[in-house]
């Protein structure tokens, strides 16, 4: 029998650069005609945490003490997964207009390959912190390759469609960087101190965007004309693909590691903000669900609350969760990082095989 460990973090890219540079999203999203101008330069229109948050250093305070806190949760993620040992790493993770284009776009996909490549560190002058430096000193055509495992992942795909859930599958990627930047920042964030990340890993993609992801993901394609793509998965079908993935590894020779890779609720996907800041409020009720033992609740989460509240991704999460009410483990480690002014909510989480109940 198989034995699994929960994981949950975010791959926000800001530990990728030094902490300098993210204040500079909120400028960057105004340059990018999403915040209007009033609103960013009207104090008045924020928030009080907000206003608090970026202080009298326009926020650098705040971003050295925000990525401390991220980077000894990533550490701690990765001891806890080196003491787990897994054979196999699935992490889901969303693809936004990288390898899922106007031709074909999943609402689930497995990445059936023995080897994939991962550019975790390009582009990142064209991003929200707009800088080339990144924390490592790497340079930006670095690429990471990644083992697959295409047993379980093949395995995994056959046991989902045969049992009612019709997954996509992909032999390849597309992309120019290989893996979209959900498992490629998952990846070098878990491998954080270049130790070397040498586990098997299957990338499964859930398209989380939905709605948005031409208005908002496709790298500016269909910002400005209103375009709509159709939604995502609903929570509830992605808490059941989690479970019935659980339902597979539990029954398999392996010990897996079960992945989230997200962050909760983000500014850039909440307009009743006007896309200046998260919906802290609707992460706090989530995490309360979260630490009381009361994750079967996000299946009954319906995607408009999603989407109102800006937290898209977390139906990367709500695979996990599935996954964990459906092995009965809790969570043995939670942190939950508020920000306002950089851009999303972030959570962490450990769910350790000895706090599965004996009737899970």
């Amino acid at each position: 029998m198989g034995e699994l460990l929960g994981l949950g973090f975010s791959h926000y890219p800001g530990p990728a650069v030094p902490a300098e540079y993210w204040p500079r999203h909120l400028r960057t999203q105004v340059e990018r005609g999403r915040i209007p101008a009033e609103v960013y330069e009207n104090r008045d229109l924020w928030p009080a945490p907000m206003i608090a948050e970026w202080g009298e250093d326009e926020g650098q305070a705040a971003a050295t003490a925000h990525q401390k806190r991220l980077v000894d949760g990533l550490r701690l993620l990765r001891q806890e997964l080196d003491a787990f040992n897994p054979d196999l790493v699935v992490m889901w993770g969303d693809d936004q207009y990288e390898n899922f284009r106007k031709d074909c776009v999943p609402p689930f996909c497995i990445f059936i390959q023995d080897e994939m490549k991962a550019m975790p560190v390009s582009g990142l002058e064209r991003g929200a912190f707009r800088t080339p430096v990144n924390v490592w000193g790497l340079p930006s055509e670095t690429i990471i390759n990644v083992k697959g495992h295409k047993q379980a992942a093949t395995g995994l795909t056959r046991y989902l469609l045969s049992n009612g859930f019709d997954v996509s599958y992909a032999l390849q990627t597309r992309h120019e960087k290989g893996l979209s930047h959900s498992f490629a920042n998952g990846i070098i964030y878990l491998d954080f101190d270049q130790a070397g990340f040498n586990y098997p890993f299957i990338p499964f993609h859930v398209n989380c965007y939905g709605n948005q992801l031409m208005t908002t993901s496709a790298n500016g394609v269909g910002e400005g004309t209103g375009e709509l793509s159709p939604p995502a998965p609903s929570p509830q079908r992605c808490f059941e693909i989690g479970r019935a993935t659980a339902r597979y590894f539990k029954e398999s020779p392996w010990r897996v590691a079960l992945i989230a890779s997200s962050s909760w609720s983000h500014g850039s996907l909440t307009p009743k903000h006007q896309r200046l800041y998260p919906d802290v409020e609707a992460d706090r009720i989530h995490y309360a669900e979260l630490t009381g033992g009361r994750l079967a609740e996000w299946a009954k989460i319906d995607l408009a609350q999603i989407e109102d509240a800006g937290e898209h991704e977390m139906l990367n999460w709500i695979c996990l969760a599935g996954a964990m009410v459906e092995s009965g483990q809790q969570p043995s480690y939670t942190d939950f990082v508020e920000s306002y002014i950089f851009n999303s909510t972030k959570c962490f989480a450990v769910f350790r095989p000895e706090t599965a109940t004996a009737t899970a």
